[in-house]
């Protein structure tokens, strides 16, 4: 009876940390306000960040790259 019981205490865990994990990476996108949304840069859309990242040079930037690696 006891061993059930841990069994499942630890498919509950792996499910919350399951979830979790896919909140933080893929759930949230939302920006404060003001900010304008988040972007991923793709072959199409990187001549518009260009010039949207070069014309706030008056303003700190930051461009964040994620690898899986």
């Amino acid at each position: 009876m006891r061993v059930v019981n841990v069994k499942h205490a630890l498919l509950l865990g792996v499910a919350i940390l399951a979830g979790a994990t896919y909140w933080y990476y893929w759930g949230s996108s939302r920006t404060p306000p003001g900010q304008p949304p988040l972007t991923s840069l793709t072959p199409s859309n990187l001549d518009q960040f260009k010039q949207v990242f070069n014309a706030a040079d008056d303003r700190t930037r930051l461009v964040l790259l994620v690898s899986p690696t």
